[in-house]
């Protein structure tokens, strides 16, 4: 591992492509030094020209680079540029904001829709917990009280609703035969 920092400028490559990609990365995480090092990053591009656009697209992408120092580096370098790979980079930035965006509606969705799905099945779960209850109960009630069942009976009672069981298990004291605990 490397640290550019320790490494002087003039002494980071004689390769002109290499010196100007070696200076882009020295310096583009010191937003102190951006300034100060424009001077030296355009000199450097204008060595290689041909390294202008990776390298700004370097400093847009990884460390935003404001819009006025960029339109300099790019009109000292190559002016003719300056307006289409602007308008490129916006469009690219517009892109990437609207796919980040779309990515993170996506997840929270995906999250909010997990959230959602799990307390309605716990409701559901709930609900068919308590309705299994009730009929468990009502079906050691009615025996007790009215003799063996007949399977129709058993069936009816597993198939209804909690508050169809609700409602037999409370005619169970007061009815006086088991149609009557059916009755509508």
């Amino acid at each position: 591992m490397l640290d550019l920092g320790r490494v002087p400028d003039r002494e980071l490559s004689q390769d002109r492509r290499l010196r100007a990609r070696l200076l882009a990365l020295k310096y583009a995480t010191r937003k102190a030094h951006q300034m100060a090092i424009r001077e030296r990053l355009i000199e450097a591009l204008r060595n290689a020209p041909e390294d202008l656009h990776p390298i700004v697209r370097y400093l847009v992408y990884v460390y935003c680079y404001d819009e006025q120092t960029l339109r300099r580096i790019i009109r000292e370098v190559r002016p003719e540029e300056e307006e289409t790979m602007m308008s490129q980079f916006a469009q690219d930035i517009e892109k990437a904001v609207r796919h980040q965006a779309l990515q993170e509606g996506i997840q929270q969705g995906m999250q909010q829709g997990m959230q959602q799905g799990m307390q309605q099945g716990m409701r559901k779960g709930l609900l068919e917990g308590e309705a299994k209850g009730e009929a468990k109960l009502l079906l050691r009630l009615l025996p007790r009280r009215f003799g063996p069942l007949p399977a129709e009976i058993c069936e009816r009672i597993y198939e209804a609703d909690p508050n169809t069981i609700e409602q037999w298990a409370d005619r169970v004291l007061d009815a006086k035969s088991l149609e009557d605990v059916f009755a509508e």
